[in-house]
């Protein structure tokens, strides 16, 4: 009983603001938005899945890579962000993705789906969790902070990959993740007193929260065409002036 009220509590914390994120980017690009979806609903799920699964054997794979020192901690943490980004860059190079504009809606909805399993993984790995309050809010705002991250490098290798310039946006999306990293080192592995701790998540909440606001105002709207971003600004004003 208690594993499993364990397990609820860490979906809850991973899944939650993953799909609240992702409700909020897309939803300016959505039916009733906009006249018609400017995605494939189904890519966006899938991706969603895709992601899913690979945070999962992130997280698992993550356990494994050894730890001996502070040094080898710093590795092993960057050695996950490179595998992770580099893995959103080769499923979004594909066919059928390469050079389509809403393969920057895929990429963030893969990232989110990595974001929410890699924060659930956090959650399962802490004993406190059902009985300690704090704990649980901390771990929450670590989620939002991972999946905003998450979804934002996401989003800004699908917009490579949309645009023909994949490697060019893969360094852009490493460089985003070495920013948020720097800021929640301590609170991820650990060091310091708790008031350093705390300060590093709340420092890479507000770092999640701001590149996840670059891309929504301005990565999302510029991987449309310039017919379809008039057409839906269009749409969005006339619906404004009905309500």
């Amino acid at each position: 009983m208690v594993e499993q009220s364990l397990f609820l509590a860490s979906f809850a914390i991973g899944i939650g603001p993953a799909l609240l994120i992702l409700w909020h980017g897309l939803r300016r690009f959505d039916y009733p938005s906009v006249e018609k979806t400017l995605f494939d609903d189904r890519k966006v799920f899938l991706s969603l899945a895709v992601g899913l699964v690979f945070g999962t054997m992130s997280s698992i794979f993550a356990l494994y890579l050894p730890r001996f020192d502070l040094s080898s901690a710093v590795v092993a943490v960057a050695g996950i962000a490179v595998l992770e980004e580099a893995f959103k860059l080769v499923y979004l190079n594909r066919k059928g993705y390469r050079g389509n504009f809403a393969s920057t809606f895929y990429g963030f909805s893969l990232g989110l789906g990595i974001g929410a399993t890699v924060a659930l993984a956090q959650g399962l790995g802490n004993p406190r969790l059902m009985s300690d309050p704090l704990a649980f809010a901390l771990l929450l705002l670590f989620s939002v902070s991972l999946c905003a991250m998450e979804g934002t490098t996401g989003a800004l290798i699908g917009y490579g990959c949309s645009k023909g310039l994949p490697f060019s946006y893969l360094l852009r999306a490493l460089i985003a993740r070495f920013i948020y990293t720097v800021s929640a080192i301590a609170f991820l592995l650990g060091l310091g007193e708790d008031w350093l701790i705390y300060t590093s998540l709340f420092i890479a909440v507000g770092v999640g929260l701001l590149l996840y606001y670059f891309t929504y105002v301005i990565t999302m709207p510029d991987t449309l065409p310039p017919e379809l971003r008039r057409r839906a600004r269009k749409e969005r004003r006339a619906r404004v002036r009905k309500t």
